[in-house]
């Protein structure tokens, strides 16, 4: 409970507390009740009110809705339904890696292992070991046009490739990546400049991500960056499982 309650005040570090939290008892010792996975709460110019849950939070503010979460790895709170909310104060956007960014060289160590079949989908993760990142490649059975394998537990990132198609998050894989991490996906491996799109995964809500929040150094010349809703209408052009 301790733990909930620092993370909540650190991100709202500003705001006090419309009503006690934890709830108190009669003479005064505070509760300790089971904690839902979800939390609801509203920030209201007085302070935020609501309670916390364990999994991640929706957050209602003057910008409209956001959705929160943390894990030993990251911190974020991103839009889940933005609108105009009078008579609320605002929330902020948030995205910090914990250990730092990643760096660039074990993201392009991946691309040059998807380089190498750039007609058959694939597959790896960035994971954190205590001391650095690590890229994580677990068994897959992958195709032109799908990608089967078993997603790695407690990773901070994940990407997969689109072969010869563009880099882009199809209906497959907004199914599949219903993780807290931040998920890439790589295409157009048989050009000169492959291309990539970022985004972040709050538990099916997600948010596009720039370059500089995820990884330390320059992109590489040789890679393109794509940004949100490229290639959208190729949605059915593979499967993931």
């Amino acid at each position: 409970m301790d733990g909930l309650t620092t993370r909540l005040k650190t991100w709202f570090p500003s705001a006090p507390w419309a009503r006690p939290w934890p709830p108190a008892k009669d003479d005064g010792a505070t509760t300790d009740p089971a904690l839902p996975p979800v939390g609801h709460l509203v920030n209201l110019p007085g302070g935020l009110a609501g309670s916390q849950g364990i999994g991640y939070d929706y957050v209602l503010g003057s910008g409209g809705l956001y959705v929160q979460s943390e894990s030993a790895h990251l911190t974020a709170r991103i839009p889940a339904a933005p609108a105009a909310v009078r008579g609320l104060a605002p929330v902020t956007e948030k995205v910090t890696l914990h250990h730092g960014p990643i760096p660039a060289h074990v993201f392009e160590l991946g691309l040059s292992w998807m380089r190498s079949d750039p007609d058959t989908e694939r597959f790896f993760a960035v994971g954190w070991d205590g001391n650095a990142y690590r890229l994580v490649v677990p068994p897959q059975a992958g195709t032109a046009t799908s990608l089967t394998y078993r997603s790695p537990g407690r990773v901070v990132a994940e990407f997969h490739s689109h072969g010869k198609h563009a880099a882009f998050f199809s209906v497959t894989d907004d199914r599949d990546e219903q993780g807290f991490r931040i998920y890439g996906v790589v295409g157009r491996l048989r050009d000169p400049r492959p291309e990539l799109a970022l985004r972040l995964g709050v538990y099916g809500h997600f948010a596009p991500l720039r370059w500089a929040q995820v990884f330390d150094g320059p992109p590489s010349p040789a890679l393109r960056l794509s940004g949100p809703g490229t290639a959208t209408t190729l949605t059915n052009l593979h499967t993931r499982r």
